[in-house]
């Protein structure tokens, strides 16, 4: 059984709805995620996801995702890099959580235009198709396109009988 989605505040369910009627018209193929605000698409060699919270009051948040590269070996190196494309790319920024690096982009949504979600869109997807590659081969990992490829190939976990 499915449950319905919950939202914290009448804005973020408008900007969820709005988010949603603009990817109808957009993309081919995307997931709706049954619980939360989020969307996820595929785009090149990565993966989007599309988060929608709540932001005090009467706003909310839009933050454009893409699981660059996973599994990757964090290093000195590989942080500075990080930091130094930061300080170069004029829209979003690399972060590395564990041994995951996402590029993400961040937007206030209650007057969103649809032009705002195709440029951090666009941007997202293209700075971490560009980049995924470039940091699996210097630093390991794999695109978290090569990732669900591996996870789907996988052989189903062993069944114990007692």
């Amino acid at each position: 059984m499915l449950s319905s989605k919950q939202f914290h505040s009448a804005c973020q369910e408008q900007v969820y709805w709005q988010v949603k009627s603009f990817l109808d018209e957009l993309v081919d193929e995307y997931f709706d995620d049954a619980e939360h605000c989020d969307f996820y698409l595929k785009y090149g060699s990565t993966v989007l996801e599309i988060s929608i919270d709540p932001y005090e009051e009467d706003n909310a948040v839009v933050e454009v995702l893409a699981f660059c590269v996973q599994g990757v070996e964090p290093s000195r190196e590989l942080m500075s890099e990080l930091l130094k494309l930061n300080s170069e790319i004029p829209l979003g920024a690399f972060s590395l959580v564990d041994d995951n690096v996402f590029y993400s982009h961040s937007f206030l949504g209650r007057q969103l235009q649809a032009e705002q979600l195709v440029a951090s869109l666009g941007s997202v997807a293209t700075i971490s198709d560009d980049w995924d590659e470039k940091i699996v081969a210097r630093y390991g990992g794999e695109t978290a396109l090569e990732r669900l490829r591996s996870v789907s190939k996988a052989p189903p976990p062993a069944s114990t009988t007692n």
